[in-house]
């Protein structure tokens, strides 16, 4: 067999297209509402608001709650395809010295559990796909990222020539009279089996690392690229259950050949898998996303944002320090306005968090959202179709002169085991622009 490091390019269908993005410029401009007095209170939400779109960044996604598969056609988004990458281990060690002698593959299937909380993102049709053997080891230590692509070999390792599989996510198969999870099957070629049965009784089925350090694992791929919108999926798979995602080998010895015999080489929580990504956004039908990317000063009627890396949205509000003057900030409330005339089956994401940058363009949470447990994100409400971020103690810090005014960043919850998106109404939309909605208290 051939091996390379293979790009998306050559082991898929195209590459990923990114585009450059140009800030908008700081309006310095000034709006402020006449306030409403209540009880010493002041209340304005014309404060001075800019947004963008800009592309995502590969992310972390080894060893998460679920791995992907898929590709769609986004009619807005363009292009998201997600390939998948594990090891498989051993279920039981073969004594070395065991003989092999006899020992005969009937089939061996790969079997990926679906995700039971939700199946994937977008439809259901059949899709195709391409599996690869590796040929480059995967370290436990190493946090793999969505834009990684692994070195293989380059034959496909399914058995025959028809690649194409249903998906059927509520449908739970019957193997040997047992109920199975819903998963997808995929039966690879017999000789792969039956080069597995060759190892038997030597040093490479004595234990997990031997076995991985001869059998590295699988990569797999969507084969073809969908025609037209709304159709296909990126799929959503538990690999974190050894019982109903593994490989599993079926075979007979030659002295008993009615008996049927199984091994299984499990997926489970101790093996690398990470999810592969690519987003290609110039493949949108329709022109609002491509142009706020080449132009950002564009964004602000609508922007975009996506999970698994594809797009975060930013924020900013040039004129904030300026509202000191109002009062005590009693509280600071971002209001994010989601365009719910959608495609029913691309939901927004369920959650989004806020976050910016400190001085040297690292990482920064807000004060506001840091907590024992973590750090939070704020929930989709499905009824205003929106979300509500509050920002107090970041904007007080800003009015201070405590913490730079840099933007905000949008990025989905879950970012790196959906592929959710949303287009979001900007600051300059005519019936629900996002706004900074700011309250103080002369008390």
């Amino acid at each position: 067999m051939n091996v390379r490091s293979a790009g998306w390019a050559a082991l898929l269908f195209g590459a990923v297209w990114s585009i450059g993005c140009t800030k908008p410029e700081d309006d310095i401009g000034l709006e402020l509402l006449d306030p409403s007095e209540a009880l010493g209170t002041t209340f304005t939400d014309t404060a001075r608001v800019i947004a963008w779109t800009e592309p995502g960044i590969p992310l972390g996604t080894t060893r998460l709650s679920r791995t992907l598969l898929g590709t769609y056609l986004d009619n807005e988004f363009g292009m998201v395809t997600a390939g998948l990458i594990t090891q498989l281990r051993l279920s039981s060690s073969i004594p070395q010295g065991t003989s092999n002698t006899g020992l005969v593959c009937d089939s061996i299937v790969l079997s990926l559990a679906y995700d039971a909380s939700g199946f994937g993102y977008g439809t259901a049709e059949p899709q195709a796909f391409r599996v690869f053997r590796l040929a480059e080891d995967l370290d436990s230590d190493t946090g793999y990222q969505s834009n990684h692509v692994p070195q293989v070999y380059l034959d496909d390792i399914q058995e025959g020539d028809r690649h194409t599989y249903p998906i059927q996510p509520l449908v739970s198969p019957v193997i040997a009279g047992v109920t199975q999870a819903p998963q997808l099957r995929i039966r690879l070629e017999s000789e792969l089996g039956q080069s597995i049965l060759g190892k038997w009784g030597q040093t490479e089925m004595t234990s997990n690392e031997a076995f991985l350090a001869w059998f590295k694992g699988l990569m797999l791929l969507p084969a073809e690229e969908p025609i037209n919108p709304f159709q296909q999926a990126i799929l959503y798979f538990n690999l974190q259950s050894a019982a109903d995602s593994r490989v599993r080998l079926y075979y007979h010895d030659q002295v008993a050949p009615e008996t049927p015999l199984t091994f299984d080489m499990p997926i489970n929580t101790n093996c690398v898998r990470y999810t592969l990504a690519a987003h290609d956004h110039s493949r949108a039908l329709e022109p609002g996303l491509p142009t706020v990317l080449a132009d950002s000063t564009q964004g602000q009627q609508e922007f975009y944002v996506q999970a698994l890396g594809g797009l975060q949205g930013r924020v900013q509000f040039p004129n904030l320090a300026k509202y000191a003057s109002q009062g005590a900030l009693a509280k600071a409330e971002l209001i994010v306005p989601v365009d719910a005339d959608q495609y029913p089956v691309y939901a927004p994401p369920a959650s989004m968090f806020v976050y910016t940058t400190d001085e040297d363009g690292d990482v920064a949470g807000l004060l506001d959202y840091i907590s024992t447990a973590g750090y939070r994100s704020e929930p989709y409400d499905a009824v205003n179709h929106e979300y509500s971020f509050t920002i107090t103690r970041w904007a007080q810090n800003v009015m201070d002169g405590q913490t730079p005014n840099n933007a905000l960043n949008l990025l989905p919850g879950s970012n790196g085991v959906t592929v959710n998106r949303a287009v979001i109404f900007g600051p300059a939309h005519a019936e629900r622009p996002m706004k900074l909605r700011l309250t103080f208290t002369s008390y």
